[in-house]
C-alpha cells in the first residue's frame, strides 16, 4: 500500500510541476511577444528611437526569464533565440526594415514554438 501511496504522490509532484512549467513557459513567452510586437509596430511607422527603447525592455525581459528557461528547456532553442536576438538588433542599428522584419518574424516563431514545444498533447507524447 505504502508503494502505491509514493507512486501516487511522485506522478502528482511530476504533473503538478509539469503544468506549472508549462504556464510559466506560455506566460512568459507571451510577455516576449507582446514586446516583440509593439517594436514591430514601432519600426513599421518608422518611430527607430521608440523600437530600440522597447528593444532594450525586451532584452532585460529575456535576461530575466532566460535564467529560468535553461531549467526548464532544451538549451539548443535558447541559443537560437539568443542569436536571433542579436541579428535583429543589429538589424535595427542600421536601420535595414526588410532584414529587421524578416528576422523580427524568425525571432516570434522561435519564441512562440517553446511552450508548443513544450506542452503535454499527443503530438509532444508520440
Amino acid at each position: 500500500m505504502k508503494i502505491v501511496v509514493a507512486t501516487i504522490v511522485i506522478l502528482a509532484l511530476l504533473l503538478g510541476f509539469g503544468t506549472y512549467a508549462y504556464y510559466y513557459l506560455d506566460s512568459t513567452a507571451n510577455e516576449l511577444l507582446v514586446m516583440a510586437e509593439r517594436i514591430e509596430k514601432s519600426v513599421a511607422n518608422d518611430d527607430w528611437q521608440q523600437a530600440e527603447s522597447d528593444f532594450s525592455k525586451l532584452h532585460a525581459i529575456w535576461e530575466r526569464t532566460i535564467v529560468k528557461w535553461t531549467i526548464l528547456i532544451d538549451h539548443i532553442e535558447l541559443d537560437q533565440i539568443n542569436t536571433s536576438m542579436s541579428r535583429t538588433k543589429k538589424f535595427m542599428d542600421t536601420r535595414d526594415l526588410s532584414g529587421f522584419m524578416s528576422e523580427m518574424a524568425e525571432l516570434k516563431l522561435l519564441i512562440k514554438h517553446v511552450p508548443e514545444k513544450e506542452a503535454l498533447n499527443m503530438k509532444n507524447v508520440l
